[in-house]
Formats: C-alpha cells, sequence, structure tokens
C-alpha cells in the first residue's frame, strides 16, 4: 500500500463524518481539523488515551517529526475525496492536526527550541496582546518598469518584500513596483502568547505569534485569552547571527491551560498558516474550569464535602500563619468560590465575583493575607496599584515595538485574570485613570479600551481582592474611615466588602504577636539547617495543602446553586429592607448632637447583590445546588461587620451580638 493509500485509509478510519460535513459546508468552511489521539489510537489498534511519541509510529509520528510534508499530502487526499454527489474537488481545502500528547505540548517557555525545529508541537500560554487586522501580501505582483512584464513572487509576509532576481520578460534586472492591484493579499494580526500569571516564577516568558487568513481578527482572539497553539518550529535566517523562530501552525484551541536560548539573541515565533490552506487554526470557547483534571484529588474533595466542618476547615487551612483576623480570612475563602454569573431575559449581566478591598495599617499582614488568595485561586494574577505594564489594571491600546509602530491592544491585570481573581496591593496608590477606568470593568466585567480610532472590549470576570492603606499611614480615630481612604465612593461601592486592619494596641495581644513571630522564624531556620524540633515546637498542623485547597476551589466551581426555598428569599429580602431602612437612623442616632448629613457611604442594592454572590458562594463551598438558610446566615454577618468596619453600622449592631471581639476592636 503506497502512503497516499494509507492517509486514506486513515482519514476514512478517523475523519469520515468530518470530510462529509467539510464537502457540504464547502466553501464557506474549508479546514479539517484532525485528532492527534485519534490517528495514534487507530494505527496502535487499541484505545490509550495517553499515548506518547515515543510509543507511535506511521502517520501519527510523521504528523509530529515531518509536520509540513505530511500535511501537505494530508490536503491534497482531502482536495480529491471521493464524496458521494460532489463532482468538483475540494481544492481549497485545509487540515489542521490538535490534541497532541503531553509529550508534545509546553508552556510557553518550557521547552528546548533546537530540539523541536522543524517538528509539531503545542504551546499553551494567555494572550496579553494584538494589534488590529493588517493587509498582508501573500504573492505580490512586481511589474517591470522598462518593458511592463509582471513577476509573480510569493512572500513570507514577516520582513522586506522579496523582489524577483530578473524580469521574466528578457534578461533585465528591473527597476521593478509592486502592483497592488495584481497582487495577492491575506488579512494578517499579530497577538503575544504569555505565560499566564500564576505559572509564571521570575520574568515572564513570552512568544508573539503572526496570525493570517481568515484566523486573524476572530472573535475570540482577545487579551485574557487561554490558548494553545499547534505549529511547526522552523528557524528564518534574518541577517547576522541573529536567528528567529518560525512557527507554521497546524490550529489551535482556546483554554488548555518567549523562551529564552543562551546562544541566540533574538526569538520570536511566528504562527502562520501553510500558503496552500488558509483557514489552518481552530478557535473554540474558553472552557473555564469544566476541563480542569482533578483525579488526583477526587478522595480529598469528597472527603471536605462530607465533612461536618467543611467551611472551618478550609478556613483553618487559609494563610495559616497569618494570626487573628478571623472574620477576614472566612471572606476570603468565600471569595474564592464566589457566585456564577448569569444574563436575564432582558439582557441584564448579574456577576458572580465578589469583589473586597482591605484598608489596614503598615505591617498588619495585609499582603500576607493577598498573597494566599492568589497562591491557592486556580487562576489569578498579582500586582499592585501601578500596574504591571503599560496596560495598567484594565487595558490599553498601546504604540510600542511589538507591532512595527502601530497600535497595538494590551490587556491589564484584570483582563490577564479573566475567570479567576486579580490581587492588587496598594491600589489606593494607583494612577487616576487606572482607578476611573474600574468602575464600569468591577460592575459589568468587561473592559472597554478606545484610542486612535480603535476600539475593543475585553472580558474580565474577575474577582477583585485590594488592599490599601489609609491617608498619611495610619488611622486617625477622630474621622470617618470613608474620609481616610484616597478611593472615591463610588469606586468603594463596587465592592462587596471592606474591612479595616489596624495595628494592636492591647499589651497582651502584641506580646503574643511578637511571641508566634519570633517563634515561627526560629522554626523555620532550626527546619532549614536540619535540626530536629520538638512536637510542642512545631507549627499547627495545616488541615488542607496549597494544591488540595486549589484543587477544592475548582471542584466546586462547576456548580450553579439557586435559591429554591421560598423561605430563604424572604430572608435576603427582609434583611436588606432592615438594613437599608434602620441603620442610617441608628448611625445618626449614635452620632449624638453631632451635625449629621448622611452615613459615610450609602447602602444601596449593591449590598443585596453582595449576599446573593456570598451565599451562593456558601454553597458551592458545601457543593450543593441549592442555595440555603445556613448559606445566608454565614453571609449576612461578613457584609453586617464590613458596615461596621467603615463606620455606617454602630456598635450595637446585632452581627456582633455573639462575637467573641468588642465593637473597638473594628474602629467604631
Amino acid at each position: 500500500m503506497n502512503y497516499e493509500a494509507r492517509l486514506e485509509e486513515v482519514l476514512n478510519a478517523v475523519a469520515i463524518d468530518d470530510i462529509y460535513e467539510l464537502a457540504n459546508d464547502y466553501p464557506e468552511e474549508t479546514r479539517l481539523e484532525l485528532d492527534w489521539q485519534a490517528i495514534a489510537r487507530y494505527e496502535a489498534e487499541h484505545d490509550n488515551s495517553e499515548l506518547s511519541l515515543s510509543a507511535v509510529s506511521g502517520i501519527a509520528s510523521d504528523v509530529v517529526a515531518r509536520p509540513e510534508t505530511t500535511l501537505e499530502r494530508l490536503e491534497d487526499v482531502v482536495r480529491e475525496f471521493d464524496v458521494p454527489g460532489r463532482e468538483k474537488p475540494m481544492a481549497r481545502a485545509s487540515v489542521s492536526v490538535v490534541n497532541l500528547p503531553d509529550d508534545a505540548t509546553f508552556d510557553v517557555g518550557g521547552f528546548s527550541p533546537e530540539d523541536w525545529i522543524g517538528r509539531l508541537l503545542a504551546l499553551e500560554g494567555q494572550i496579553t496582546k494584538r494589534t488590529a487586522v493588517n493587509p498582508m501580501v501573500e504573492e505580490a505582483a512586481f511589474e517591470c518598469l522598462r518593458c511592463g512584464t509582471m513577476t509573480y513572487i510569493p512572500q513570507h509576509g514577516f520582513g522586506s518584500l522579496q523582489e524577483p532576481h530578473r524580469c521574466q520578460g528578457g534578461e533585465l534586472q528591473g527597476p521593478f513596483r509592486l502592483n497592488e492591484t495584481q497582487s495577492e493579499w491575506t488579512n494578517y494580526q499579530k497577538i503575544r502568547l504569555q505565560e499566564p500569571p500564576e505559572n509564571a516564577r521570575g520574568e515572564t516568558e513570552y512568544i508573539d505569534i503572526h496570525l493570517t487568513g481568515g484566523l486573524a481578527g476572530g472573535p475570540r482572539v482577545e487579551g485574557g485569552t487561554r490558548t494553545t497553539f499547534f505549529g511547526r518550529l522552523n528557524p528564518v535566517y534574518t541577517g547576522d547571527v541573529v536567528f528567529e523562530k518560525d512557527l507554521v501552525g497546524t490550529g489551535y484551541t482556546v483554554e488548555q491551560g518567549g523562551f529564552e536560548d543562551a546562544d541566540l539573541s533574538e526569538y520570536e515565533a511566528i504562527i502562520d498558516e501553510v500558503a496552500a490552506a488558509p483557514n489552518t487554526f481552530e478557535l473554540l470557547v474558553d472552557s473555564g474550569f469544566e476541563d480542569a483534571d482533578l483525579s488526583e484529588y477526587e478522595a480529598i474533595i469528597d472527603e471536605v464535602a462530607a465533612a461536618p466542618n467543611t467551611f472551618e476547615l478550609l478556613v483553618d487551612s487559609f494563610a495559616p500563619s497569618h494570626q487573628g483576623h478571623r472574620h477576614v480570612k472566612e471572606a476570603l475563602v468565600l471569595q474564592q468560590f464566589g457566585g456564577w454569573a448569569r444574563t436575564g431575559r432582558d439582557g441584564t449581566h448579574h456577576r458572580g465575583d465578589s469583589h473586597m478591598f482591605l484598608l489596614g495599617d503598615p505591617g498588619t499582614g495585609k499582603t500576607l493575607l493577598l498573597e494566599a488568595a492568589y497562591e491557592v485561586a486556580p487562576r489569578g494574577a498579582l500586582t499592585d496599584g501601578t500596574g504591571s505594564s503599560s496596560a495598567g489594571l484594565t487595558a490599553s491600546i498601546v504604540k510600542d515595538s511589538f507591532s512595527s509602530e502601530q497600535f497595538s491592544i494590551e490587556a491589564g491585570t484584570l483582563v490577564r485574570a479573566n475567570k479567576g481573581i486579580a490581587v492588587v496591593d496598594e491600589l489606593d496608590k494607583g494612577e487616576t485613570s487606572d482607578l476611573d477606568a474600574l468602575h464600569t470593568a468591577l460592575e459589568s466585567q468587561q473592559v472597554h479600551v478606545s484610542k486612535a480610532g480603535k476600539n475593543a472590549m475585553l472580558p474580565a470576570e474577575t474577582s477583585l481582592l485590594a488592599a490599601g492603606n489609609p491617608m498619611g499611614g495610619h488611622f486617625d480615630p477622630s474621622k470617618d474611615i470613608a474620609n481616610q481612604v484616597e478611593l472615591k465612593s463610588p469606586l468603594l461601592s463596587r465592592f462587596d466588602l471592606i474591612f479595616t486592619i489596624r495595628s494592636e494596641e492591647d499589651e497582651a495581644k502584641i506580646r503574643d504577636i511578637s511571641e508566634k513571630m519570633v517563634s515561627s522564624r526560629n522554626r523555620a531556620g532550626r527546619r532549614a539547617l536540619g535540626e530536629d524540633i520538638d512536637e510542642d515546637e512545631s507549627e499547627p498542623s495545616v488541615r488542607l495543602d496549597r494544591d488540595e485547597f486549589t484543587a477544592y476551589v475548582t471542584a466546586a466551581k462547576q456548580v450553579q446553586p439557586v435559591v429554591r426555598d421560598p423561605a430563604v428569599a424572604r430572608e435576603m429580602r427582609e434583611w436588606f429592607v432592615e438594613t437599608k431602612t434602620s441603620l442610617p437612623e441608628r448611625y445618626a442616632t449614635a452620632m449624638g448632637e453631632q451635625e449629621y448629613d448622611g452615613p459615610p457611604l450609602p447602602i444601596t442594592a449593591r449590598k443585596l447583590d453582595a449576599l446573593q454572590r456570598l451565599s451562593e458562594a456558601s454553597a458551592r463551598m458545601r457543593l450543593s445546588e441549592t442555595v440555603e438558610m445556613v448559606d445566608v446566615e454565614r453571609a449576612k454577618p461578613l457584609i453586617e461587620r464590613s458596615l461596621a468596619d467603615i463606620g455606617i453600622a454602630p456598635a450595637d449592631n446585632s452581627s456582633f451580638e455573639t462575637a467573641t471581639t468588642d465593637a473597638a476592636e473594628v474602629g467604631i
């Protein structure tokens, strides 16, 4: 059996239905997607979903080792495939290969370029920049200025035009000019694929990717999108001793999750479609956490869900080295689970993510809590108030070398943390324009950027956890909390919970904190030196480690709880009515004879939204599809505590009737 016959046999076995569907949709659709795993299983004649490169041969091996020629021959077979009822060949059909094995799939920067020259591989990352769609010449028509003869030269598209050596009408060597109308053009777009922030250690690596044809300007090629690109890595000589890496793409999918080489001075991975196959990439919907592999943690997930004290177990496992502030830890744990977003029949968007702001004196452990939230989150981005790039906290349209002095769209922290948590320390130190842009982004969970005639709407389905210091560095007991925050009231109202963290003044508590700090550092030093530590000296045991905590949150985020008991819905409504109507009056009474002009921050319907989101988070934490009264009762004290912290609720607030701490501790 010759090679073409073998290719046809494989296509008949693994893709015959897809070929018939392509023939029915052709020429509107031109691309056939092939699953590498399906090809390998067929050739191996057994069902092994984890086939590796070392265990396969035949066409599956050829696709990875010699993708350029193998894909071209596959396309030839597809174009001439005998489809009943079709007389003409599918001359523009193309083939893409996806779902490569694990040993051919890498994070951005996680592979050795020299080992993959000319081979097919998959690169996982997150899109952080993109340019507008521009025209690019595929085949340039050069007109001889002496005799008018046209000479057609295929172009690689990324650099200067390749001109003819001589005129095809004779021995003349030009001069030539580009005839735009006789040349063949395609769409072109450049994006940047970068390590997701939660995976990066040290300097973040990235690869610049070039999209052409129908792939450029795809509806989901947006900043923040998690992608896996499949392509052929080729070296391209660019002059002197500099090489670039040219990755000729065969496909890419969304939500599957530069590199450096000391011998080469610069790298840029170029995703380009094969010239004869103008639509060689695939783009799927971002699937969130549904496809996460949690098989390793099934036992611990079941154990935690079945425990009678699931919430306490999770809170005890969160930032165990941070002493105190139990209510803040409870809120941070619920923020990890969050509610779930939905859209009403009228198009109204109901966000599920909760936003929190920690306002505290310096040295009170805010940063430790923020880092703990970032570490256990399945997905996230960590930065400070100045923003992690020129895009800042939201997004921007920038002009830089990335786009050859054209404008490109760069995703900021909220966009890069899409479907996760954005952790921002020193939020009050952020740029005014950045903070103003947060207003809409936090509520609508979209970031709109507009500049130089370019517009973009980027997804930002993100929980924001932020921290800051009061004006002057420390709290002033003579002023309202709201007057000690450099953030504007409209922005503060976007936060579901705002907590104050004050420096301790009680001698006994200060002594306890200092003893634990000294003991903790000493134990860590002795452990690092390999010394034995007495059991009574060791730290409290952590119930769940970081990976187990993250796996449990990931599993819980797949649950979509709703209120089914009318009594639960009624309790939510009545709580808000009582809070809205009584707290301002009680606050005014607490003010005594002082002039009263309203509470420091207004109580709006957003507090009812906050109650619903936190109640859903509590239900998710229990892996329950129903929001029950216990979830509402878990959320209410946190919101009331937040109101008390910012000076809206007076000291006799019901949320403190059974509290173990007095009102003075929360700053009332």
